[in-house]
């Protein structure tokens, strides 16, 4: 009896207290939003918020909140919005070339943060699984170098040099569910941000993990059974982020011909000819992803860079 009591102890507080990604996302959306209403204070404090609640956090809001705080002169939460983009992969000389940064160029806490770096980037490094990561850079090189092959190929040669690549990308794709299941989907969370260190591809300004999000496109650029049930779970433990989910999702539509069952389309990457928005932004508020029209007047907004808008 005491045994069951000792492991109820352990595995109930781990069940009631895990964190679903969905609020996270929904957290980052209101900072978004607020940034559109040119609510900068409300915007950051939503950021802050919502870093505050959760151990790992994307690359990618740690700079547009570090925007914000810099755009509301707030030194305090500039300096922790920096620190925690650290321990999420940014660089500090990414971070410096932030606009408007150098107001803090001599203050305290920016010289205490370079003098902290090495730590702060320990931490970063010592999150990630480098055996997944190096496999997945691995995966992306012979992706891409498939692909420079096929292009550069004379039109007789494209069709056996396309099977191969075929051939290569469902192995790929076959691979990836199996580090799923095994690991968890090898996104910004487990394998880290891409550089270009890792492939010239991997711009370091876009801050994302696109490698196996690149890899899927290719496979669903035609039609193939789709994993999405898998692929929705990992949403909400953070692993997939809720933009790449609706990427691939959006390849599966356009190009699956309807040969498989899938979530259908977002209208994120790709629209449909015939769309029905309700619908549409109904099936996005399941993956805590904006709307439609939020979107479209995101893309207005001046205090924050626009990172939705690319993959890479």
């Amino acid at each position: 009896m005491k045994i069951i009591i000792y492991i109820l102890l352990i595995i109930v507080p781990n069940f009631l207290f895990a964190q679903n990604y969905l609020d996270y996302y929904q957290g980052i959306n209101n900072g978004k939003t607020s940034a559109l209403n040119n609510n900068v204070e409300e915007s950051m404090n939503s950021y802050f918020s919502t870093f505050e609640k959760f151990e790992f956090v994307f690359a990618r809001d740690c700079y547009n909140a570090i925007e914000l705080a810099v755009f509301n002169n707030d030194s305090l939460k500039a300096d922790y919005f920096i620190k925690r983009g650290i321990k999420q992969g940014l660089k500090l000389n990414q971070i410096l070339k932030i606009k408007n940064i150098s107001k803090f160029q001599n203050s305290s806490f920016l010289n205490k943060i370079s003098n902290e770096k090495d730590s702060l980037e320990n931490f970063y490094t010592s999150s990630i699984n480098w055996k997944l990561r190096n496999e997945i850079i691995k995966m992306f090189q012979d992706d891409q170098a498939i692909r420079e092959k096929y292009y550069k190929a004379i039109l007789f040669k494209r069709m056996r040099i396309g099977r191969k690549w075929e051939e290569l990308n469902k192995e790929q794709v076959e691979r990836l569910i199996e580090i799923t299941k095994n690991y968890g989907f090898p996104g910004e969370k487990l394998i880290g941000i891409d550089t270009e260190k890792m492939h010239p591809k991997a711009l370091n300004a876009k801050i994302s993990a696109g490698m196996p999000i690149l890899i899927l496109i290719h496979h669903y650029s035609k039609p193939n059974k789709s994993y999405d049930s898998l692929l929705f779970e990992q949403i909400k433990t953070g692993n997939l982020y809720n933009e790449h989910f609706a990427t691939i999702c959006d390849f599966e539509a356009k190009f699956g011909k309807n040969k498989y069952e899938t979530y259908g389309s977002f209208a994120f990457k790709h629209f449909p000819k015939i769309i029905d928005e309700n619908e549409i932004n109904s099936k996005r508020k399941e993956i805590s992803l904006l709307s439609i029209s939020e979107y479209k007047n995101l893309n207005s907004v001046k205090s924050i860079t626009r990172f939705w808008n690319h993959l890479f």
